[in-house]
């Protein structure tokens, strides 16, 4: 596990997330294996979204198949009334709610998923098609933390999704398909269907995770600057409110003033997820000017008065 840089043998407990594909699968085995060495327990969590008849037995036959490597296994059920569009979005957000629930109940601290090599490679492709900046690019990170302080551990980001289903052969262990990961119709699949046309090209998960460690470098970079300018032209700074130096922020160049608007509506906004688009931060900076007097983004005001810069939660009212 050192090549997730955490050190998880003071853990009593750790769980995995596993649908019964075949990176889930091999992934808790991978890990029941590991977990045996250090006398850890595993808890494999399937999530039931009670989408398709078969669902609830898929369940079943991955709690069989863990049962053998003595991993303890969990189904929880996405219950209510499904969303009629965004379907994928929404189950994703029920599964991580249902599970990061569980481990909080259980205290466990490290949650493992079996993103792989080509889930990268997809997920920036994804981003970019979606219009992401810099910070998109760095794909997903190996360890990300919750709202809960769950950990979301990935550990398979540099290996293949074909090493991981000759694991399952290897071990004579047969996966679950989901059908939903052929169908057309959502966007992730599409992009995931030119994906081996571009790693013949040489867009390898190992040039993937290459181009994410540069742009990671890029960005602490680009933020230890941008944090020292943004520090001196603070005037006035709370929870409900954050007044700027309009003299210090008008000479950095357009990217500077972008990170330091969204770092200010995040601020300001630390409980809304998606406070505001990259785009409609960049349409507002193009837009402050010396005629610039007002405007509001992500449930914040800005009002400019003389040679400053008032941000405020819209709720509060400026003054």
């Amino acid at each position: 596990m050192s090549f997730l840089n955490v050190d998880f043998l003071d853990e009593k407990n750790l769980a995995v997330a596993v649908s019964g594909g075949a990176d889930s699968l091999a992934l808790a085995i991978l890990l029941s294996e590991w977990c045996q060495d250090k006398n850890i327990k595993l808890h494999a969590l399937t999530v039931d979204h009670g989408l398709r008849a078969e669902s609830a037995s898929e369940a079943k036959y991955v709690a069989k198949n863990l049962k053998k490597f003595g991993v303890i296994h969990k189904t929880l059920l996405w219950d209510g009334v499904k969303p009629k569009t965004k379907i994928q979005e929404a189950a994703r957000e029920a599964r991580y709610h249902l599970m990061s629930t569980y481990c909080s109940t259980k205290k466990i601290n490290f949650l493992f998923l079996g993103h792989h090599g080509q889930d990268q490679i997809e997920t920036i492709l994804f981003r970019m098609a979606k219009g992401t900046g810099l910070d998109g690019l760095t794909g997903m990170h190996p360890v990300t933390i919750l709202e809960n302080e769950i950990s979301l551990a990935r550990p398979l980001l540099l290996v293949s999704h074909k090493d991981l289903c000759d694991t399952l052969k290897a071990k004579n262990i047969d996966w679950i398909e989901d059908p939903s990961n052929e169908n057309n119709k959502y966007a992730r699949v599409r992009i995931r269907n030119v994906i081996d046309a571009l790693e013949n090209e040489g867009l390898t998960p190992s040039r993937i995770s290459s181009l994410s460690d540069r742009v990671i470098k890029s960005i602490q970079l680009i933020d230890y600057l941008i944090d020292k300018e943004y520090n001196n032209m603070i005037i006035n700074i709370n929870t409900k409110r954050i007044e700027i130096n309009l003299n210090l922020f008008y000479p950095l160049p357009f990217d500077g003033k972008v990170r330091i608007l969204k770092h200010i509506i995040t601020t300001l906004m630390p409980y809304k997820k998606y406070p505001a688009r990259l785009e409609d931060i960049e349409r507002l900076v193009g837009r402050m000017d010396e005629n610039f007097r007002g405007s509001t983004l992500g449930g914040c005001q800005f009002k400019r008065k003389k040679d400053r810069l008032i941000i405020q939660q819209e709720d509060d009212g400026l003054s």
